[in-house]
């Protein structure tokens, strides 16, 4: 079974998978030994651990570098955090997946809110995105590449269970692999999308880890940790640095 097989395998298996976020090779490196299938990138982790806010503020060949360190350390299948795809360009968004692509990544999270406007891109406009990505992964033979479609509706809209469900089965009939709503959290609301759409469900931990038993009863697939471990690692230097002191 080759990387392809297996992250895609992780998201078809009976019960759903944690997969935990990277900032930087050492704590790649870290998630890897701990007995992890697989490892994925966290855009807000990289961006505070070079002193930056997240919304794509590190330079997308900053991007590349980071992961071209990655893939070339790591065994375990690499998910890569590509945020909006560093432009509103469908062209150049699928140029930036390409070249990914071609560092060995198996997979991407791509999300439908813009950078520039701080708002939820259109429909018709996110669906073209994920068209033209699939379009050119097939093209030049990444096809298998997990495409993570994520949205921003519990962040960015007023009713946001019915304008996920609405993305959802245009983000599916687009060509994505995957849905990631971070922010959902409801059981009855999981559940309800679960079985609305045909493609695994992707949530996030929202400050509590053992919120993931509950997510995959409700129907997830996938359960990212997101910044929570890049969190821990700062609040764990922090307190044990107070208790040394004192």
């Amino acid at each position: 079974m080759d990387k392809y097989q297996l992250f895609h395998q992780l998201h078809h298996q009976q019960r759903g998978f944690v997969l935990a976020n990277a900032w930087d090779l050492s704590s790649a490196q870290f998630i890897q030994a701990a007995g992890a299938k697989a490892v994925a990138t966290t855009s807000w982790g990289i961006a505070a651990s070079l002193g930056l806010a997240d919304g794509e503020n590190i330079s997308f060949q900053t991007q590349l570098a980071l992961v071209k360190s990655l893939t070339k350390h790591l065994h375990i299948p690499l998910s890569v955090d590509i945020e909006s795809g560093y432009s509103n360009n469908p062209l150049q968004i699928s140029q930036n997946v390409l070249a990914l692509a071609s560092l060995g990544v198996v997979g991407i999270n791509i999300e439908d809110s813009d950078k520039d406007t701080n708002a939820l891109r259109s429909i018709e406009q996110q669906c073209t995105i994920i068209s033209e990505i699939k379009k050119v992964l097939n093209e030049n033979g990444f096809g298998r590449l997990f495409i993570n479609a994520r949205t921003d509706t519990y962040f960015l809209s007023e009713s946001p269970f019915q304008a996920t469900l609405e993305r959802a089965k245009a983000y599916q009939d687009a060509g994505a692999d995957g849905l990631f709503v971070p922010g959902l959290t409801n059981i009855e609301q999981i559940t309800s999308l679960a079985n609305a759409i045909d493609i695994p469900l992707n949530v996030m931990a929202m400050n509590n880890f053992n919120s993931a038993k509950a997510a995959f009863a409700g129907g997830a697939k996938r359960f990212s940790l997101g910044n929570s471990l890049y969190d821990l690692v700062g609040n764990t230097i922090k307190t044990s640095l107070t208790q040394i002191e004192n």
